[in-house]
């Protein structure tokens, strides 16, 4: 099979520790260790699918008693869906020879992804796909009986009993997950493998709205134009049925097959070529910043996922932003205000979910030669080795939590590692929301974000989102460097900070400093 993954992996639960035994060659005679609570094990109508020792090249067998080593953890992998399966005795992963083994993990020929069996809600099939052909090929039973039971390897799909895997009941909604995350991608790309049976269709919904660019603060004494580079939002959305959501987006081929089954309505389309830029009027000493206002439509349906003519379904409920309704249109919408999005006062505040937040967050920047880190005001700087001078100064957001308290950051630098403490924070995590990181460029100095009328001396000498170098630098390329600098910076603001959202941690620093490593390489 020549299906070629992206085996960049994090495990899914905590890292399984070798032994260090050295365990006699036939595992019959050796103790496995006993189950943990967040073990996979599968079974088949003929046993247990487990590793026949701990070695590279062990064979993978299927044992009635299950006796030998039958505890498994799943390493995620790039690819939605896709994953190794690693011994919780070696460490090693099972690869798709015929009969199965199991070596180090990482290597091709070790992804495997889970196909949910309809009516059998903890069944699974364990498959690889050739992406040449579209054949997959199931997790079965070899055939003939050995001294430590029936070999395992994978043999073209076909739904027989042997390829029917069952999981714990406490792993099954994971494993339907998965398998939803690796079909649902496999349907966006190829809409051969899929279709969609709408049930019913809801009334037009004002959604909440998503933060859409950077905050830029207007320092001077008149009002200036500035153009905000603006996240690409299609507003499709879809969730499954048994409380789970896919992380695999709505593709434009699905959204076409689901359209057509629309009844009149008229549907939003933007891609990310549309919307890349929106010029805003800011008054003097106001913020600037863009929304995206999304009015939805709520549509039930049932999925039927068949790539070898053994379908099985899942029922979704799709977001379908509309336009012109009852209750409005989908938009891009600009903000102006004496006070920043964060204070309560802006829209976007009361949109934002809260989540749990880490207390203390830790990333490194892969700094390009040339330039380096250093603490400053607060926040972090970013300085040209060739002469000293700051090319960029990112001053991190704050927490508004739930109890209604606001919390700055502590923000410490070591060599390429920033830390992010919130302070005033007694556990290891708070509930609340975060606001994005303000930048400048050049010698600018950044502005803290929702800072109200009253407190002007705080507002002083602000550059936040794009806004260009210091007013001394008369030097057009190096202003149009800088310039690139800032929007790549405000790019990796808005990726980092949904990441903040949806992720719990404090994303939006560590997008922004993402950006400026990128800024510095690819803005000449």
């Amino acid at each position: 099979m020549n299906s070629t993954m992206n085996r960049a992996a994090r495990l899914l639960t905590a890292p399984a520790i070798a032994l260090t035994l050295v365990l006699p060659v036939l595992a019959v005679t050796a103790t496995p260790a006993a189950a943990a609570a967040d073990d996979y094990t599968f079974t088949n109508s003929d046993g247990t699918l487990n590793a026949t020792g701990t070695g590279d090249g062990n064979q993978i067998s299927v044992t009635p008693d299950g006796t030998n080593f039958k505890n498994w953890r799943l390493i995620k992998l790039n690819d939605p869906g896709t994953f190794n399966m690693a011994s919780t005795s070696s460490g090693k992963c099972v690869y798709a020879s015929q009969p199965a083994t199991q070596q180090s993990c990482g290597k091709p020929g070790e992804e495997w992804h889970f196909r949910p069996v309809d009516g059998k809600p903890n069944t699974f099939g364990i498959a690889r796909r050739d992406d040449s052909s579209g054949t997959e090929y199931c997790m079965d039973n070899r055939g003939g009986l050995h001294l430590w039971g029936i070999l395992a390897q994978p043999n073209i799909c076909n739904g027989s009993a042997s390829q029917e895997w069952t999981v714990p009941a406490s792993k099954a909604a994971e494993a339907r997950q998965l398998g939803l995350d690796y079909y649902a991608d496999l349907c966006s790309k190829k809409t051969s493998t899929c279709s969609w049976t709408e049930k019913s269709e809801g009334q037009p919904e004002v959604l909440p709205r998503q933060p859409a660019s950077s905050v830029w603060f207007n320092d001077t004494s008149g009002t200036m134009k500035q153009v905000f580079t603006t996240i690409y939002h299609s507003g499709w959305a879809q969730s499954f049925s048994a409380g789970l959501s896919t992380s695999v987006g709505v593709s434009v081929p699905v959204q076409a097959m689901i359209s057509s089954q629309l009844t009149a309505t008229q549907t939003y389309t933007s891609d990310s070529t549309t919307v890349n830029g929106i010029a805003i009027d800011v008054p003097s000493k106001n913020y600037g910043w863009v929304d995206f206002a999304a009015v939805g439509k709520k549509v039930t349906g049932t999925w039927t996922f068949n790539t070898d003519n053994q379908p099985w379904t899942a029922d979704a409920t799709v977001t379908v932003p509309v336009i012109n309704s009852t209750a409005g249109s989908t938009m891009y919408v600009a903000h102006t205000s004496a006070t920043g999005p964060d204070t309560g006062t802006g829209t976007t505040d009361q949109d934002v979910k809260p989540a749990a937040l880490a207390k203390t967050t830790t990333s490194t920047v892969d700094m390009p030669k040339g330039a380096h880190l250093t603490a400053y005001k607060g926040g972090v700087r970013a300085i040209d080795d060739t002469d000293g001078s700051p090319i960029a100064t990112i001053l991190p957001g704050t927490v508004k939590a739930t109890d209604g308290t606001t919390h700055t950051f502590s923000v410490t630098v070591d060599g390429n590692k920033v830390t992010q403490t919130i302070d005033g924070v007694t556990g290891t995590t708070i509930d609340g929301t975060v606001t994005p990181p303000t930048f400048a460029v050049g010698a600018g100095e950044p502005a803290p974000v929702g800072v109200g009328a009253s407190k002007p001396a705080l507002a002083a000498k602000a550059a936040l989102g794009m806004r260009s170098v210091a007013a001394d630098d008369k030097d057009k390329d190096k202003d149009s460097r800088m310039a690139c600098i800032g929007q790549k910076m405000a790019t990796g603001i808005i990726g980092g900070f949904f990441g903040t959202i949806e992720a719990g941690g404090a994303g939006a620093m560590p997008g922004a400093l993402g950006g400026l490593a990128v800024g510095i390489v690819t803005c000449k």
